[in-house]
């Protein structure tokens, strides 16, 4: 048996256990308990509904097929949702409303807590991971959804509505599939690297960072990248697998751990986040918004 501690702060403790029994001695195949120890005392998440095989090598594809998505099952192991800003100190973050002028709300299951703080020492020095999408209400996956669905349409008239379908898939999580997107189950989250200069790392070049510019070379290993970009990028990659992590390969910015999406790309046919609701901090940080937003008006 093989135990690590995988993280510490002043509110959780989380301990790994590597339990192999000998059918997986011969197969290589682990299987992991993860328990924490908190104010409510030790519990037990088991987020090998499936047993993870350490050798394969995930999924490397910009396309994710919702149908085969829809396959996973998803056994939600109950993980709660955290604030990064509590416990992941050496995290930035955008501070700008979000798309639909709402708080960006940065939490994440307690799992990629953890996670992200290996991740964060995984970095050269004088470098830092700046988060600027986390956890999503469905409410506003929807309106990121349609937001997107409305631009492909204006911009590209004559296409019909499978193909503006499909276009827009490609860049958000459908929240009318079965499969739930992986920002709603606190499962994923959108970042990328600041510098030594307090700037973002050059992710896109030869291309600019304005939406349209920067989605030309939107997926991760794409061939139009300047060496500097790709160099950039590989900073983002080596941090986030170190991490368990793994990369939708459309969106060099996109990682996730625990959703459908991430079963997928890993060969697993269960997922352990399911769809998730608001914790009473969320709403309590939506209820001051809307607070605000109807003094304002």
């Amino acid at each position: 048996m093989e135990a690590r501690l995988q993280a510490n702060t002043s509110t959780i403790r989380v301990l790994e256990t590597v339990i192999p029994d000998e059918a997986q001695r011969r197969s290589g195949i682990q299987q992991r308990c993860i328990f924490r120890q908190s104010q409510m005392g030790l519990k037990c998440f088991c987020n090998s509904v499936t047993p993870i095989d350490m050798t394969r090598k995930p999924r490397n594809s910009i396309v994710e097929p919702i149908q085969e998505l829809d396959r996973i099952k998803v056994v939600d192991n109950g993980e709660e949702l955290l604030s990064l800003r509590k416990h992941c100190p050496t995290l930035l973050f955008r501070e700008e409303p979000d798309m639909a002028g709402g708080p960006r709300l940065f939490f994440l299951r307690e799992s990629l807590i953890a996670m992200l703080n290996k991740a964060s020492k995984a970095l050269p020095k004088r470098h830092k991971l700046i988060i600027w999408s986390a956890f999503r209400t469905m409410e506003y996956q929807k309106h990121i959804y349609n937001d997107v669905f409305t631009h492909f349409k204006e911009k590209h008239p004559g296409w019909p509505f499978n193909i503006l379908r499909r276009e827009t898939n490609r860049f958000v999580h459908p929240p009318h599939a079965k499969t739930p997107p992986g920002h709603s189950t606190g499962g994923a989250v959108d970042l990328t690297v600041i510098g030594p200069d307090g700037k973002d790392l050059d992710m896109t070049s030869p291309f600019g960072t304005e939406r349209e510019e920067a989605r030309k070379v939107s997926a991760t290993y794409d061939s139009k990248l300047t060496p500097q970009s790709r160099k950039n990028r590989q900073i983002l990659i080596d941090a986030m697998t170190s991490a368990d992590f793994t990369n939708y390969a459309g969106e060099w910015w996109h990682w996730s751990y625990g959703d459908s999406c991430w079963a997928w790309r890993a060969g697993r046919k269960t997922a352990f986040y399911g769809l998730t609701e608001a914790n009473p901090e969320i709403l309590q940080i939506l209820k001051t918004h809307k607070k605000k937003k109807t003094k304002r008006g």
